[in-house]
């Protein structure tokens, strides 16, 4: 497979270009255009196909070594990609696709073009080895679609697993990188709201506070609060890294015009929580502060609705795929690489809900994911898909 996928080298690298090159921002541009590209790809390269969903502009694309047979591994990416931003920041044009200084630059590069583009040909690899999987087992690899608004998998994960379509020994979703996740910290978003009473700012009785109440700032005491609150260092197995997170007022707005007294105000909260918090004991802390805060300001009153819930997550570390891509890494990058968990969540919860042991994060190397100038450096492309082969065949083999 190495000789294989070394003479298709700068087929691959093309590919990686072209689904750059095919915007799919989230919200922005419909993923069919990228499953598309992806489809022809792998029909291409004599693959299995099958694009299916709930919405047909906004499918999952199934690319498998055979059509039947029972999944050792499988390999998900995410079609869509955040923003490019402000064009201007990057050096290189964000959907150009970009070759220099040995790294191919563009939004999605690692977050997860690449990872997508080396899972295709790795199971291109297999499938022009015919004897590289046991008769009976395949590989796979999903693109899903609509992760990046908060990785719910509504309409990818979630939706396949309803009908049954996701089944697997082990499963990577591949982002970047050489550490071999886990799992990931939780995450909880939430909208609060406060009220307050509208007064003229001239009024004797707003003067004497007898009065009106000011929902902006009885929301600043509120973020201020939330902001202050400390975590300790997890004890969780893989977690002692990190610690719950607070990031109060990521968003907000409130008040109507600069003479009224603001009746209402409105933000958003990020919560990223290790194994000991949930979204109970969050609400818990939320709840405390609001009988504080509307003891100390009469006229004001609080209200919330958790907008996102991730849990934190660890796969058992004893299943074999971790020990297969440990292996693998170490004969194709000549590294061992470190088994943690990630900070961010990612849809990784939703194949571990299912049984499947999931590698949360693995693939190229690069950098600056959902920043300008994001990259892949072009030789872990490669190297990426081989590892991606070998786990697979390694994984299949045990099936039997």
């Amino acid at each position: 497979m190495t000789n294989w996928l070394s003479a298709h080298a700068n087929d691959m690298l093309s590919f990686c270009q072209h689904l750059i090159q095919t915007p799919s921002v989230n919200g922005v541009d419909d993923e069919l255009h990228l499953a598309r590209v992806i489809a022809d790809e792998a029909a291409h390269l004599e693959l299995h196909v099958q694009m299916i969903g709930e919405q047909p502009a906004r499918p999952n694309i199934i690319v498998s070594t055979h059509d039947v047979g029972e999944t050792g591994l499988l390999i998900l990416g995410h079609l869509d990609t955040v923003p490019a931003g402000d064009p201007a920041t990057w050096v290189h044009p964000p959907f150009a696709g970009t070759i220099a200084d040995r790294r191919l630059y563009g939004r999605g590069a690692i977050d997860t073009k690449g990872g997508m583009a080396a899972a295709v040909y790795a199971l291109a690899a297999l499938k022009a080895h015919p004897d590289a999987l046991p008769p009976g087992t395949r590989a796979q690899f999903i693109g899903v679609p609509d992760e990046e608004t908060g990785a719910t998998g509504t309409l990818g994960v979630r939706w396949l697993a309803a009908r049954g379509i996701i089944q697997a020994k082990g499963a990577i979703y591949a982002y970047s990188g050489s550490e071999i996740i886990l799992g990931h910290r939780g995450l909880l978003r939430y909208r609060l709201r406060c009220d307050g009473t509208a007064i003229h700012m001239g009024a004797y009785d707003w003067q004497e506070r007898r009065a009106g109440a000011n929902a902006v700032t009885g929301m600043a005491r509120m973020l201020l609060a939330l902001e202050s609150a400390q975590f300790p260092r997890s004890p969780a197995p893989y977690f002692g890294d990190f610690r719950t997170v607070i990031t109060p007022g990521t968003m907000i707005e409130g008040g109507v015009s600069v003479n009224i007294v603001p009746s209402s105000c409105i933000a958003l909260v990020d919560v990223r929580t290790t194994p000991e918090e949930d979204a109970a004991s969050i609400e818990s802390r939320i709840n405390r502060e609001i009988v504080a805060i509307t003891t100390q300001v009469p006229g004001l009153s609080f209200s919330y609705e958790r907008l996102n819930e991730i849990p934190a997550v660890c796969s058992d570390p004893r299943a074999p795929i971790f020990g297969i891509l440990s292996e693998a890494t170490r004969a194709v990058r000549g590294i061992t690489p470190v088994m943690t968990v990630a900070g961010p969540a990612n849809e990784g919860y939703l194949l571990i809900e299912q049984g499947i042991p999931t590698v949360c994060g693995f693939g190229p190397t690069g950098a600056h994911a959902h920043a300008a100038d994001e990259y892949l450096d072009i030789a872990s492309l490669g190297e990426t898909a081989e590892i991606f082969a070998m786990t697979a065949r390694r994984l299949s083999e045990i099936l039997r």
